[in-house]
């Protein structure tokens, strides 16, 4: 569960990164900075054992989400990208709460 989330977490930094290269101006700047925080927080976060590192998981795809709403609040993201966001978020964080959890 670690390892494919962990995986995972970065490579929506290069979804989001894709949807930054609709931005102009401002927007852009701002649009490629926070697209690549997911990454850099699995870099920077990744714990120190097993359970902090599954909370500084979910904490990562949680913000995700956050970052999720924003390329969407600014046009950056398709129209359909929430309601398939917030299936598969729902999805990952109950599978790392299990992990915590269980």
């Amino acid at each position: 569960m670690m390892r494919y989330g962990g995986i995972i977490l970065p490579f929506m930094s290069g979804v989001l990164w894709g949807f930054a290269t609709k931005a102009t101006g401002p927007q852009a700047a701002m649009a490629y900075a926070l697209s690549v925080l997911p990454a850099l927080w699995w870099f920077f976060m990744p714990g120190t054992g097993y359970m902090s590192a599954l909370i500084n998981l979910a904490s990562g795809f949680a913000g995700l989400l956050f970052l999720d709403f924003a390329f969407q609040r600014w046009g950056l993201a398709p129209g359909w990208w929430m309601s398939l966001r917030l299936q598969l978020s729902s999805v990952v964080l109950a599978c790392i709460a299990v992990g915590i959890f269980a």
